[in-house]
């Protein structure tokens, strides 16, 4: 273990000293946090508005038919209930329940017309103000055309307490996910493919330290290099964007830390299979580059096409970005984004296979 630890030493000195290896893992990262956090891109787009429509009749029908008609509003149907709980992550806009009695014909004096219900989300005004004009206004113009002296259709308005989320909110988790999949995998493949064609790993078998103690040492050095970075980033973005964690620092670290081991074993696996640090970046950038698009990195997965969203919900980023944005945004604990948790220690074991697979010593 000594001499574990001495190696250890020993890597993070020498990558101490890589200036350009520094830059790279350091500064890069920490430009794209500020920049895409001073653009915020987050501001107001779409309405995201959910239906549950209770009704199912011609006139429940043609509103919504309406709705999906305005650009403006991105439509969705859902139950009333699971809308209740996107409401309340902010994943969601407004809900618009239509209840089973809904109709459009004139009312007679003293009779009850049918009660729309509208849930507006309070942490998002701005996107609930215009999809309640919207509505109101389609109101107002069916029951004119009906009826010139009355509404048909009354309307509820109801508020949801739901989670205030800017866009660096979003985004902080993103960077740290992808920051540790670029550090795991990059830094790990290019080390180690140099180390070979120089000849390097074939000597240590010439030498008292064991091939496993050497591959720990490289372990621990990535491990801690990571553990720093994820400070670094996060203290930033506290300073800048007074960015706050929910979940608390601990459960975000040791979530990123699983998501290390898991690329670090990806990043063996690239090192053995490579026979020259030239082939690294091809297959390093065929491996993340998907991922830093299609994971929920600066913009909500979903913004994918659904065609693929079954895969890019299946890539091991989006497992990783989504367990440290449950925690960072929404509070949750480890237990909470225990799905996704599994989902990185099936990759690992994936990624555990491929390294044994083609990182062999007695091959360098």
């Amino acid at each position: 273990m000594r001499q574990t630890l001495r190696f250890t030493r020993m890597l993070l000195r020498a990558y101490s000293r890589d200036r350009t290896a520094l830059f790279f893992s350091l500064i890069v990262p920490l430009m794209l946090l500020v920049i895409f956090g001073s653009l915020n891109l987050g501001a107001f787009g779409k309405v995201s508005l959910a239906v549950d429509d209770q009704a199912r009749n011609d006139a429940s029908r043609q509103l919504v038919s309406t709705l999906r008609d305005i650009g403006t509003l991105e439509i969705r149907d859902e139950s009333a209930d699971a809308a209740l709980r996107q409401l309340k992550r902010t994943e969601l806009d407004m809900l618009v329940v239509i209840p089973p009695d809904y109709k459009i014909a004139p009312a007679r004096p003293g009779q009850e017309v049918p009660q729309l219900v509208i849930y507006g989300n309070d942490a998002r005004p701005q996107q609930v103000s215009v999809g309640r004009s919207i509505i109101n206004e389609i109101i107002t113009r069916t029951s004119f055309a009906v009826s010139q002296t009355a509404p048909v259709v009354g309307v509820r308005q109801e508020e949801v307490e739901g989670v205030r989320l800017r866009y660096v909110d979003f985004l902080v988790p993103g960077i740290l996910g992808v920051n540790v999949m670029q550090l795991a995998i990059f830094s790990v493949a290019f080390a180690l493919v140099v180390d070979k064609r120089r000849g390097v790993l074939r000597r240590i078998m010439a030498t008292p330290l064991r091939p496993s103690r050497f591959l720990v040492a490289q372990v621990l050095t990535r491990l801690v290099l990571a553990t720093v970075q994820i400070f670094i980033m996060l203290g930033v973005a506290t300073l800048l964007f007074g960015f706050h964690s929910v979940g608390g620092i601990l459960p975000l670290l040791i979530v990123a830390l699983l998501g290390a081991i898991l690329f670090l074993t990806i990043g063996f696996a690239l090192a053995g299979w490579a026979e020259t640090e030239n082939q690294v970046p091809a297959i390093a950038q065929l491996i993340t580059l998907p991922q830093f698009f299609f994971s929920g990195v600066f913009f909500q997965k979903e913004a994918a096409p659904e065609l693929v969203r079954p895969i890019t919900n299946a890539l091991p980023l989006t497992f990783l970005n989504d367990a440290l944005r449950e925690i960072s945004v929404q509070g949750a604990s480890l237990w909470d984004v225990r799905s996704q948790i599994l989902g990185l220690l099936v990759w690992t074991a994936v990624g555990f296979i491929l390294a044994i697979r083609f990182f062999r010593f007695d091959r360098f």
